[in-house]
């Protein structure tokens, strides 16, 4: 799959609450955001176990997606259960198929 559909199928398994979207990342891939750093699948599956369970975040691009290579950026809104949303860029770096690395940036949030 190509850094594109990499992005989009992430989004698609995130909408869709399905905790195989941590099957995306590669087994030593990070994930940073909110000033914390995840890595490792195991940590990174902990993370979006527990965002699932608990927010139930429905993400989608708010834009198109912006590839260069291997590097996919997308502005991001993320709509919760009662109607709250954050707004946020994913910064994508994938290889051979697969997240080496997502860093996420909370750009807003609506009340």
């Amino acid at each position: 799959m190509d850094p594109s559909g990499v992005a989009s199928e992430y989004f698609s398994r995130m909408r869709a609450g399905d905790i195989s979207v941590v099957d995306l990342f590669h087994d030593d891939a990070t994930l940073i955001g909110l000033g914390t750093t995840r890595s490792g699948r195991d940590e990174i599956r902990e993370f979006y176990q527990g965002v699932i369970e608990r927010a139930g975040p429905c993400p989608r691009s708010a834009g198109p997606l912006l590839a260069d290579d291997s590097r996919v950026a997308a502005e991001v809104v993320i709509e919760f259960p009662g109607g709250q949303c954050v707004y946020a860029v994913d910064i994508f770096a994938v290889e051979e198929g697969r997240i080496r690395s997502l860093t996420y940036y909370i750009c807003s949030q609506s009340q």
